[in-house]
C-alpha cells in the first residue's frame, strides 16, 4: 500500500502553523496592553497636575483668611494656617514642577503661577508689617490698593488656564484609552477565533494523517506476519544444527575448564601452605620477642623497685638523723648555739625537708607506674574534705602574705572516690597556688556539682601561665618558667603528674586555665555519690598524715 505524503505547506502548518498563530496573538495583545498602560500613566499624572492646581488654589486662599484674621483682630494665632499655606503651596509647585517636565506650555503657565503666588505672598506679608507696625488702618489701606486680589485673579485664570489645559489632554487620553481597550478587545476576540480554527484544522490534518498511517499500519503487519512465519521455520532448522555443534563444543569447553579449575586449585594450595609456614614462623619469633621482651620489662620493673626501695631506706634514714640531730643543736642540748649558728641549722633544716619531699615525689611517681597505689574509693563528703584544708594551708598563707577563702558548697555534696588521695590532691593544688601567689594576692577553693560529678576549683592571683606551656605542666619532670622560682621552691616536676595520674585513676582528671600575669584555675573533676550509697568518709586522720601528704604532693607546676 501507498503512503499518503503531506504537502510541504501541510508539514509546516501542522508543526508550527498553530504556534505562529498563537505568538503573532500574544504580541498585537501585549502592545496594545501596553499602550492602555501608557495612556493610563499619562491620564493618572494628569489627574494628578489638576488636583494639585486646585490644593495650590485653595491654600493660597488660607493665607489670605489667615491674613484678614490677623489684621482684624491682631492675634498671633490667626497666621497659623497662613504660614502652613506658604509652606504647601512651595510643596505644591515643586509636584507641579515636575509632573510637567516636557510641556512647554504647560511649563511657562506654571512658571507664572509661581511667581504669582511669590508676589502674593510678599504681599500679604507687607500688610502683616504694616499691621504690626502701624496699626490696623494702614493695614487696611495697604489692602484696600486692592493688589492681593489682583494678583489673586491672575493667580485663578492662570490656574484655570492650567487645569482646562490638562482637561483637555486627560479626556483625549481617555478617549485614547478607550479605543486602545476596543482595539484590544477586538484582537483578543480575533486572536481567539483565528486559534481555534488553526487548532481544528491542525486536529483534522492530524486525525487524516493518522488514519492513513494507521491502514498503512495494518498492512505492513500482515506482510511482516508472513517473513516471521518463513524466517522462523528457517530459524528452527538452524537451531537444530547449531545445537548438535554448541553440544560438542560446550563438552569440549568442560573438560578444559575443569582442568584449569584443578592446575588453580593446587596453585593456590601450595601458595596457602607457604604462606601459612612463614606465619607460623613469624608467629614463633614474635612470640619469642615479646617473652623476652616481657622478662626484660619485668626485670627492669624489680630492679628499679628494689632500687627505690634501697634508695628511701637509704636516703630518708639519714635525712630523718640529720633532721633530728639538726633540732638538738638548735634547743642547746649539745651547748649554747649563737643567732647565727640558728640560722644555718634552719637552713639545714629547711634544705633536709625539701629533700625528703623530692624524694617522696619520685617514690609516688614510681608506686604509681608500677600500680602499687592502693586506693579505697568510698562515698565522701566534700564539705569534709573542704572544712580540714584550712588548718593546715593557714601558716603557709600567713608566711606568704596571701589571701584564702573557701566556699565548701551545699551539705551533703559527696563524691566517690579515695578521702585521703582527693585531700592529697587538693593539698597540691592550693600549696602550688601559694607558692605561686605574690604577697597580697588571693587564693580561692570553691564547690560545683552537676547531675554525674563534682568540680572543685583553685583559684589563685599569681603570675599565671602562658597558653602556649599549659599542656606541659602535667608532664612528668616538667617545670615551667624554672628560672623565675626561687631555688627553694623548685622541685623535680612531679606533683602535678601525680595529682592528675590520681584523680583519673578515681575516674576523674584535672584541668587547668591560665593566661600569664593575670592567675591560673585549677578544677578537679570527680564522679559524684550514687544516691542509694551512704557517706562513709574518713575523720580520723592525724594531721601529721595530713603534713607528710603535703610533703609528698610534689607541690610543683
Amino acid at each position: 500500500m501507498k503512503l499518503v505524503q503531506w504537502t510541504a505547506l501541510q508539514r509546516f502548518y501542522a508543526t508550527v502553523g498553530s504556534s505562529v498563530v498563537v505568538l503573532l496573538f500574544a504580541a498585537l495583545t501585549y502592545a496594545g496592553m501596553t499602550r492602555q498602560q501608557e495612556i493610563q500613566r499619562r491620564a493618572d499624572r494628569s489627574g494628578r497636575i489638576i488636583r494639585n492646581l486646585e490644593l495650590t488654589l485653595s491654600r493660597m486662599a488660607d493665607g489670605e483668611t489667615g491674613q484678614r484674621g490677623f489684621l482684624l483682630t491682631g492675634d498671633e494665632k490667626y497666621l497659623a494656617p497662613y504660614g502652613a499655606a506658604e509652606r504647601d503651596v512651595q510643596r505644591y509647585l515643586s509636584v507641579l514642577d515636575t509632573l510637567t517636565r516636557g510641556d512647554e506650555h504647560q511649563r511657562a503657565r506654571l512658571d507664572t503661577l509661581a511667581m504669582l503666588s511669590r508676589a502674593k505672598f510678599e504681599e500679604l506679608d507687607r500688610s502683616l508689617a504694616v499691621r504690626r507696625t502701624s496699626g490696623l488702618d494702614a493695614a487696611l489701606a495697604v489692602v484696600a490698593t486692592d493688589s492681593g486680589r489682583v494678583l489673586m485673579d491672575e493667580a485663578r485664570r492662570v490656574t484655570n488656564d492650567l487645569e482646562q489645559a490638562e482637561s483637555g489632554l486627560l479626556q483625549d487620553r481617555l478617549d485614547r484609552e478607550t479605543q486602545y481597550a476596543r482595539e484590544v478587545r477586538i484582537i483578543l476576540v480575533v486572536g481567539t477565533v483565528l486559534a481555534v480554527a488553526a487548532a481544528l484544522l491542525t486536529n483534522v490534518l492530524l486525525g487524516r494523517y493518522a488514519r492513513e498511517r494507521e491502514i498503512a499500519a495494518r498492512e505492513l503487519d500482515r506482510h511482516n506476519a508472513r517473513l516471521r512465519e518463513q524466517s522462523e521455520e528457517l530459524e528452527l532448522q538452524n537451531r537444530q544444527l547449531h545445537e548438535q555443534a554448541l553440544e560438542m563444543e560446550l563438552q569440549q569447553q568442560q573438560l578444559q575448564e575443569q582442568t584449569g579449575e584443578m592446575e588453580l586449585q593446587t596453585e593456590q594450595l601450595e601458595q596457602a601452605n607457604d604462606a601459612l609456614q612463614s606465619a607460623v614462623s613469624d608467629l614463633e619469633r614474635e612470640r619469642s620477642a615479646a617473652m623476652a621482651a616481657r622478662a626484660q620489662a619485668e626485670a627492669a620493673n624489680t630492679a628499679k623497685s628494689e632500687f627505690l626501695a634501697t634508695m628511701s631506706h637509704e636516703l630518708r634514714t639519714p635525712l630523718n638523723a640529720i633532721s633530728g640531730y639538726v633540732d638538738i643543736l638548735s634547743m642547746g642540748i649539745r651547748g649554747p648555739v649563737t643567732d647565727q649558728q640558728v640560722e644555718d641549722l634552719d637552713r639545714v633544716r629547711k634544705n633536709g625537708r625539701y629533700l625528703l619531699a623530692l624524694i617522696n615525689d619520685i617514690l609516688n611517681f614510681a608506686r604509681l607506674e608500677a600500680g602499687q597505689v592502693e586506693f579505697t574509693p568510698a562515698d565522701v563528703e566534700v564539705r569534709d574534705i573542704l572544712l580540714g584544708l584550712e588548718p593546715i594551708v593557714a601558716p603557709q598563707m600567713a608566711a606568704a602574705g596571701v589571701r584564702y577563702s573557701c566556699d565548701v558548697g551545699a551539705p551533703g555534696v559527696r563524691v566517690h572516690a579515695d578521702y585521703e588521695r582527693v585531700r592529697q590532691i587538693l593539698l597540691n593544688l592550693v600549696t602550688n597556688a601559694i607558692k605561686f601567689t605574690p604577697e597580697g594576692g588571693s587564693v580561692a577553693v570553691s564547690c560545683g556539682c552537676s547531675e554525674e560529678s563534682v568540680t572543685l576549683s583553685v583559684v589563685d592571683t599569681g603570675r599565671g601561665i602562658a597558653q602556649e606551656k599549659l599542656e606541659r605542666i602535667f608532664e612528668p619532670f616538667v617545670q615551667v618558667d624554672r628560672h623565675l622560682t626561687s631555688v627553694s621552691q623548685q622541685g623535680v616536676g612531679l606533683g602535678l603528674a601525680i595529682s592528675r595520674d590520681l584523680a583519673r585513676r578515681m575516674g576523674g582528671d584535672i584541668t587547668a586555665e591560665s593566661e600569664a600575669g593575670k592567675g591560673s584555675c585549677f578544677r578537679l573533676t570527680l564522679p559524684g555519690a550514687v544516691a542509694s550509697r551512704g557517706a562513709v568518709a574518713p575523720r580520723n586522720s592525724s594531721v601529721d598524715a595530713v603534713a607528710e601528704d603535703v610533703h609528698t604532693s610534689g607541690r610543683t607546676r
